[in-house]
Parts: structure tokens; sequence; C-alpha cells
């Protein structure tokens, strides 16, 4: 039963995920109507596999290590607000609650991934744009995230 909760949350995180890449490339924008409801769907699904499962400090450590991410973006976000949307940091708190399902250190993987996942595309922007350029995170973060999913899913299983 826990491990269909765990993949419930990875599909609530995976439609969220392309709705948001889509609009942020479309629009510039990712929408918080989309990116909350999708992270508590995330966090309640994950908080009854662990209670299913017996592993109530592993749910704990997950929301723990996406609470520490959120403090340390919203840090970044109000020292440099025209660097980073707050959409930006909406979404990096949802992936860190998932990756950090399997270990709290998964979250911060996924977020490194989602941000090499992006670099190809924030240097042609920087260099065709310089100093003035607009990055749209969302597809790398949502792609980088995706990959450190995938592989935690194929080595561990959704309940490691």
């Amino acid at each position: 039963m826990s491990s269909g909760l765990v993949w419930a949350a990875v599909a609530a995180w995976a439609a969220m995920g392309v709705y948001v890449s889509v609009t942020d490339v479309r629009r510039a924008v990712i929408p918080r109507r989309a990116v909350w409801p999708a992270g508590i769907a995330v966090a309640v699904l994950l908080g009854a596999a662990a209670v299913a499962a017996g592993e109530l400090a592993r749910f704990g450590w997950a929301a723990a290590v996406a609470a520490a991410v959120a403090l340390a973006l919203e840090v970044v976000y109000r020292r440099w607000p025209d660097k980073m949307g707050f959409g930006d940091v909406r979404l990096i708190v949802v992936n860190s609650l998932l990756a950090g399902w399997w270990d709290p250190a998964w979250a911060l993987w996924a977020l490194m991934a989602g941000a090499l996942a992006e670099w190809p595309v924030a240097i042609v922007s920087l260099a065709r744009h310089g100093r003035e350029a607009r990055v749209r995170w969302a597809p790398g973060l949502v792609a980088g995230t995706a990959a450190v999913l995938a592989w935690r899913l194929w080595v561990e299983g959704p309940v490691p």
C-alpha cells in the first residue's frame, strides 16, 4: 500500500512538473495555483505512505529538508529578487520534499541536477541578452528532479 502512495505522489508531482514547465516557457511564470496544491498532495501522500510503512522518521526528514531549502531560498530571494522568481522557490521546495523521501541528501542532488540541466539554456540566454538575460528555470528544475527520482526509484524502489 505504501508503494502505491509513493507512486501517486510521484504522479502528482510529474503532472505539476509538466504543467509548470510548459507555463514557464510560454508565459515566464510558475503558477502557485499549480505548485501548492501539488505540493500538498505530495505531502499528504508521502505522509500516508510513511504511516502505512511505519517510516514516520523518513517523512519527518523529507519535510525538514524541504523546510531548510525553503528557508535558504527565501533568504536568496529576498537578497536578490531580480535573479530568482518566487515561483522557482516554490517549485524547488516541492521538488525537495519529494526527493527528500529517499534521503535528505537527494533533495540537494535534485536541486543540483536541475541547475545543471538548465545551464546550457542559461549560457545561451546570457550570450544573447547579456546581463539582462532571463532564464526560465522550471523545465531544468523538473528535468533534474525527474532524473534523480528515476534513479532512486530504479535503485531503491518507492519505499527504501
